[in-house]
Formats: C-alpha cells, sequence, structure tokens
C-alpha cells in the first residue's frame, strides 16, 4: 500500500470517529436543552453546558486539522510521510 493511500485510509478513520463525536454531543446538547427548560440557574446544569461546548469547539478544530492534512495529502506539497507524523 503506498503512503498516500496509507494516509486516506488514516484520515478517513479519524473522520469517522470526529463525526460520531460531533454527532453524539449534538445528541447530549439536545437532551441538556430539554433539561434546561424549568432549570436554568443550576449551576451542574450550566457547567455542564460549559464543558460541552468546550468539547465541541475542541472536536471542531481537530475536524479542521483533519481535512487540512488530507487537502496537504492531496496537493502534494507535504511528504505523506510529515502528515502521518502529524496524525
Amino acid at each position: 500500500m503506498d503512503s498516500i493511500t496509507r494516509m486516506d485510509r488514516s484520515i478517513e478513520a479519524v473522520v469517522h470517529d470526529l463525526e460520531i463525536a460531533l454527532a453524539r454531543s449534538a445528541e447530549i446538547a439536545r437532551e441538556i436543552s430539554t433539561l434546561d427548560a424549568g432549570h436554568r440557574s443550576n449551576p451542574h446544569l450550566l457547567r455542564t453546558k460549559e464543558l460541552l461546548a468546550d468539547l465541541r469547539a475542541r472536536l471542531d478544530g481537530i475536524e479542521t486539522f483533519v481535512q487540512n492534512c488530507q487537502m496537504r495529502v492531496h496537493r502534494g506539497d507535504e511528504p505523506p510521510e510529515d502528515i502521518d507524523l502529524w496524525m
């Protein structure tokens, strides 16, 4: 298997896991919104919402990084071995 194919497979696996994590975080946000209706001032709920927002931001950042790696693999301006090390 050549290095570009190997990188594509690695990136696809990471993207798949990210999609699952992002979907789960969206599901959790929906669940929290149902709890939020009657407990807007609950400090535990507010902290949970903050943690979820932080998690979502980090997942979005990882997703952007992985997409950039994938573009670099296909453009060919970075050796695939370097991208493999980043991953």
